[in-house]
């Protein structure tokens, strides 16, 4: 490798290693320096800590760029930790859903990733706080969610979802139902609480899912405000005009779909539920209070 000056650019990668490829150190290395950086800091994530202390240490070294490779749960972990550092983050998806990446038409493979986030093109995204029984918070990107995604989650088997893929979630969805719907209370910005019997509650930060499907058409992943998204199907019928209105992204009369948006949301159940941060359920709360960030995580854009 040809010497590099002292001063020279330098990146942390921060990868899950069951998520990359075998090429992909080689790939990184070969970029880097061909772009006349330093020589990567690699930080592996493990079971027991999937990227907090991989992270901090990132930015301890006083990094440019912190490159994160693995699913929605590396990248909701790192991004965390980053907010509010100024520090920039580079993502490379390698995970089944990779929302954050598919909201910000990030590519979907490593060399295309790579290349955005060697580019220097950067933009000031918001993050979402969440506070679950008054515990300490922590920070997240996509959407938090409570009720049939997160007992979807809860239940299904993750050797099931490597051999199947998204597939697995159909099976665990027949074991969700019995613990539907769920009480709830939500009230946004200070105003009045609003009782639901709910089959789901989101808090989301963007809207669109994989597929192309889009469950919040009015959410920006820079525009300073929370939505949420309360679906309480009684019916079939009701179930039909929920799944029209996510095809055509317009609400339909009397579909029990609620939503709003807002700076602060406080959600409030009957007892302890399961909740999903970014497609990993988490744990279980009763009071789960959501604030918006604005701009506190800069991220490489196509």
């Amino acid at each position: 490798m040809p010497d590099v000056p002292s001063d020279a650019t330098r990146c942390a990668v921060v990868y899950n290693p069951t998520k990359i490829s075998e090429g992909f150190r080689d790939l990184v290395a070969t970029r880097t320096a061909a772009a006349g950086w330093a020589e990567p800091l690699w930080l592996e994530t493990s079971v027991d800590d999937p990227g907090r202390a991989m992270t901090r240490e990132a930015l301890d070294a006083g990094v440019d760029l912190v490159l994160t490779a693995g699913g929605d749960g590396t990248v909701r972990v790192v991004a965390d930790v980053m907010a509010g550092s100024g520090v920039t983050m580079g993502i490379i998806p390698a995970g089944t859903g990779n929302l954050l990446a598919r909201n910000l038409e990030l590519p979907l493979d490593e060399e295309g990733a790579l290349e955005v986030a060697l580019a220097g093109r950067t933009r000031a995204v918001d993050l979402v706080e969440l506070t679950v029984d008054g515990g300490r918070s922590e920070h997240f990107a996509v959407m938090a969610g409570v009720g049939v995604d997160a007992a979807i989650m809860d239940e299904v088997d993750p050797g099931l979802k490597k051999k199947v893929g998204p597939a697995a979630y159909f099976v665990a969805a027949s074991k969700a139902l019995g613990r539907l719907p769920v009480p709830m209370e939500i009230s946004v910005d200070g105003g009045r609480r609003r009782r639901r019997r709910a089959m789901t509650c989101l808090i989301g930060n963007v809207g669109k899912l994989p597929g192309g499907l889009v469950l919040m058409p009015d959410a920006e992943v820079d525009d300073g405000r929370l939505d949420v998204y309360v679906a309480s199907p009684l019916r079939v019928t009701h179930w039909l005009k929920l799944a029209l209105r996510v095809v055509t992204r317009r609400s339909q009369r009397d579909d029990q779909v609620d939503s709003w948006q807002g700076d602060r949301v406080v959600l409030t159940l009957r007892q302890a539920e399961s909740y999903q941060l970014d497609g990993d359920v988490v744990g279980e709360g009763r009071e789960l209070v959501a604030e918006i960030r604005p701009a506190a995580l800069t991220v490489c854009v196509p």
